[in-house]
């Protein structure tokens, strides 16, 4: 199997919802499709031209509105998202319908900086999933809470919501979730021990039951956690460990990340030459792939370094 060269990108929880809500529907109409459709791509223009086709039927459907909000989210226009996500939550008396589409408010306030009303919106859908006990709806819906305090610099908050979301993970996919969410907010803190014990679960959980992607990821900050820690060996085990493990799965990209960041422990360790020569190389590696972004990041750390 060869490991993806790009970047993980975490599915969006409303493209899960909707999948969800229209798995539930005996049908969907072309043009709640299309819109939807339009706003996972980022066309804003055609997904609005689509929920208002479907509103001069119905001004009250409920997936136009949804669709509408969700465009008008794109084009960073807050007020009139937020109306017309509102008025989609008051059209229905669906618990699931309403739970969505306290999220996606959620969502929108979290997006714009309003942390209060999101954290308020998700405590909606929170009670309404407890409603139909809907466990993986609340475990969800604590992690985004934690997201939002999170994003706010409010970490003890944020700490306290994903505590209560861990506590709810049912397979190895959740746990390494809520591991990680535990370990990004115990850095924050700066609390290495806790942040370096988390994220070494959240690995062990990736290795299980993740794409070697997701593994790569986890294995990445594990040894950013042990090099903040001023754990340098421990941060160039883990990272020849990982360099050893994308080499052999076809990650050029990853084992190209891997040797910059192994270079950096050893530059810290005091091995300056071999960190020069480990810098060369990755630079070489992720040239040939065209990872541009990466190509800077190592150059900038060679002049940083000054090797």
């Amino acid at each position: 199997m060869k490991m993806q060269l790009k970047n993980t990108l975490a599915i969006a929880f409303t493209y899960m919802f909707l999948i969800s809500f229209n798995a539930s529907s005996v049908e969907v109409s072309a043009e709640i499709k299309a819109c939807n459709d339009a706003v996972n791509e980022g066309n804003a223009k055609s997904a609005l031209a689509q929920s208002e086709a479907i509103l001069k039927t119905n001004a009250i459907d409920y997936e136009g509105l949804l669709c509408k909000g969700r465009a008008l989210s794109l084009q960073d226009n807050y007020v009139d998202a937020l109306a017309a996500m509102e008025l989609a939550a008051n059209s229905t008396e669906d618990t699931f319908s309403q739970t969505v589409s306290y999220i996606l408010i959620g969502n929108l306030h979290k997006k714009n900086n309003q942390t209060a009303a999101a954290v308020k919106s998700y405590k909606k859908s929170i009670e309404l999933s407890e409603k139909k006990d809907n466990k993986t709806y609340t475990r969800m819906n604590y992690n985004l809470i934690g997201d939002a305090y999170f994003d706010a610099k409010d970490n003890n908050a944020a700490l306290d919501s994903y505590l209560v979301g861990t506590s709810s993970a049912r397979n190895d996919n959740e746990r390494a979730e809520s591991f990680q969410h535990l370990a990004k907010t115990y850095h924050a803190l700066g609390n290495h021990d806790k942040a370096i014990e988390f994220q070494l679960k959240a690995t062990v959980m990736q290795k299980q039951a993740g794409s070697l992607t997701d593994y790569a990821d986890s294995t990445l900050l594990l040894g950013q956690y042990f090099f903040d820690a001023k754990e340098y060996s421990h941060a160039q085990r883990n990272y020849q460990k990982l360099a050893q493990f994308a080499k052999e799965n076809g990650g050029d990209y990853y084992e190209a990340q891997a040797n910059y960041r192994l270079a950096e422990a050893m530059f810290a360790n005091g091995d300056k030459v071999g960190a020069k020569a480990l810098l060369i190389e990755a630079e070489k590696l992720a040239k040939k792939i065209g990872a541009k972004q990466l190509v800077a990041e190592i150059e900038a750390a060679q002049k940083k370094l000054n090797i």
